[in-house]
């Protein structure tokens, strides 16, 4: 699925998406977010209803809705459940 997520610095200053695994998918980057193709047992089913719903075509258009909280916070345990991890590491943000 493809998805635009919010860039976060790793600890040596990398920009990368708060995702475990994702793929970036070439277009004008930004320093703050990015077009990423996510694999669809990483993304789940209200995350995808919600990016099916807004689909973004590039990276400077806004979302016509802000991201909810509650979204982010069940991809969140999603991704902890799915690599069995108990608590949420990764935190990704539709942006």
């Amino acid at each position: 699925m493809i998805i635009r997520c919010a860039l976060v610095a790793d600890q040596s200053g990398r920009l990368r998406v708060d995702l475990p695994t994702y793929t970036m998918v070439p277009n004008a980057n930004t320093d703050i977010r990015a077009m990423v193709d996510v694999p669809d047992t990483d993304v789940s089913p209200d995350v995808a209803a919600f990016v099916a719903a807004y689909p973004t075509l590039d990276l400077t258009t806004p979302l016509p809705v802000p991201f909810p909280a509650n979204l982010a916070n069940s991809w969140a345990e999603h991704l902890a459940r799915r690599y069995d991890l108990g608590t949420a590491k990764w935190h990704p943000v539709v942006f």
